[in-house]
């Protein structure tokens, strides 16, 4: 387990400015129409890091995205690709304050490294609009990302990706409603406040 996110992604964000593979590209554009990400929402993009999700955003022409990360590292890269992306560099894992609310939060591909998942649900809750959508996606499922963490020797003691039950009792006491958990092709979560 990593003990310092912060640490971590700020000593190694060169190794996430990679060019985005034509296999995540594509999960990134299904996850998007899955989820029906309109024109004029507003949209904050949790763990947003290099800005990975937002290369499939940029040309929806949304009201507001805002992209927050732990890792001023990889804010900086960030916006040396997208100068006008607004971000904040924060740890969602904690209680911080957004004045504001959006019709979509999403964490992609970086929900292994949340550690209080109570605290992002709550807050995932209270900064979303009445009927926005909560999703948590990652480009592999389960196993796979089970797989290629036992081929890189990183051994955790919990789940990157949270079991179908810890994600339903969540769900159950943040009210969120029309839980939707797919883990076939790429792991998806999304919900409704």
């Amino acid at each position: 387990m990593i003990e310092n996110q912060k640490e971590y992604f700020n000593q190694t964000y060169k190794k996430w400015t990679k060019d985005i593979s034509n296999e995540k590209l594509e999960i990134m554009k299904k996850l998007i129409s899955d989820i029906n990400v309109s024109e004029g929402s507003a949209l904050l993009d949790v763990g947003a890091g290099t800005g990975v999700l937002y290369v499939v955003l940029k040309d929806i022409n949304l009201k507001r995205y805002l992209a927050i990360d732990i890792s001023e590292k990889m804010l900086e890269e960030l916006n040396k690709k997208f100068p006008n992306v607004e971000n904040i560099c924060c740890d969602y894992d904690k209680e911080i304050k957004l004045n504001e609310t959006f019709d979509y939060i999403i964490i992609f591909n970086s929900i292994p490294h949340f550690n209080n998942l109570d605290v992002v649900f709550d807050k995932s809750y209270k900064h979303l609009n009445k009927g926005g959508k909560f999703v948590i996606a990652h480009a592999r499922t389960r196993e796979g990302l089970r797989l290629y963490r036992q081929k890189i020797g990183y051994h955790a003691d919990e789940d990157g990706i949270p079991n179908d039950l810890t994600i339903n009792n969540l769900c159950k006491k943040y009210n969120f409603t029309n839980v939707i958990i797919e883990d076939t092709e790429f792991f998806s979560f999304r919900c409704e406040k």
